[in-house]
């Protein structure tokens, strides 16, 4: 697999897991306030079997739900309730709310803000009423998140943006090595900018000619060609191009021994190699 692709799948693989696995865990911790809220409430009513909402409450509450001609939620702060919370840090947040069953009853929640239990449906024997009760703990999103253990999700994205950073760290390097690697003769061609440089990484100023033909010349098997081929690629409409050729070569060499350890060398004026000078 390409190795830009393997890192970028890697990256990406990193980032799902961490996104499931932190909404995973979100979820888990709101089922487990949810499940907290449930068994407070029953515990609470457990020791409040009769009198549970004062007459008081209920009579406001209904002139409330008149006057206003919809649903009222009267939120109750019960230290009893508090209590009986395992999770400590869900107290402060955490409130009981009640509704008349009656023909007008609609089960109806808070806002998302808030993490509500089931609802518990009670006769009230004091009050007289059947009461619709349910537990309530006013959290944000990221108060969930604080609450849920969010260590996994946060090393897969940690990971993630690390793997990222020696992937790009890597492929540089390589790239900058493979330019490197493409040396022969003291002569560096760079892809990156299509320009030849010296060993010294000093760039060799060549005309556009003579550009094409050292292109040729690199790229070629052996780094060999025939008169032939020259011509064909560089003069294709010109019939005969052997004196452009000639000039174009004895031009060319001095600048290619100048600047490098090569030589063009000519092989009874049918093939043209560049060769590594061995003086």
């Amino acid at each position: 697999m390409n190795c830009k692709l393997l890192s970028v799948a890697v990256f990406l693989t990193l980032m799902l897991t961490s996104l499931l696995a932190g909404r995973h865990n979100y979820c888990k911790a709101r089922n487990e306030i949810t499940a907290d809220l449930n068994q407070a409430l029953a515990q609470t009513l457990k020791e409040r079997k009769d009198y549970i909402i004062t007459q008081d409450t209920i009579r406001v509450y209904k002139q409330l739900r008149k006057t206003s001609g919809g649903q009222v939620l009267i939120a109750v702060s019960d230290e009893r309730f508090c209590r009986y919370l395992k999770d400590k840090r869900l107290q402060q947040a955490a409130f009981i709310t009640f509704d008349v069953v009656d023909s007008d009853f609609q089960d109806n929640s808070l806002d998302e803000q808030a993490v509500c239990s089931d609802t518990l449906i009670v006769k009230d024997k004091h009050a007289g009423e059947t009461l619709a009760l349910k537990g309530y703990a006013r959290l944000s999103v990221a108060s969930i998140l604080g609450m849920s253990d969010q260590r996994i999700p946060a090393a897969c994205m940690i990971s993630a943006f690390l793997w990222a950073m020696l992937s790009w760290l890597y492929l540089r390097k390589k790239q900058e090595g493979s330019e490197a690697v493409t040396g022969f003769g003291g002569l560096v061609y760079s892809e990156a900018d299509q320009r030849f440089y010296t060993a010294a990484h000093t760039p060799i100023r060549f005309t556009p000619m003579q550009q094409q033909l050292m292109l040729l010349f690199w790229n070629a098997p052996s780094h060999s060609l025939t008169k032939e081929d020259i011509c064909a690629a560089l003069w294709p409409k010109k019939e005969d191009a052997n004196d452009t050729l000639y000039t174009l070569i004895r031009r060319l060499k001095p600048i290619v021994e100048e600047h490098t350890n090569l030589k063009i060398v000519a092989d009874r004026g049918r093939n043209y190699s560049l060769e590594i000078n061995k003086i």
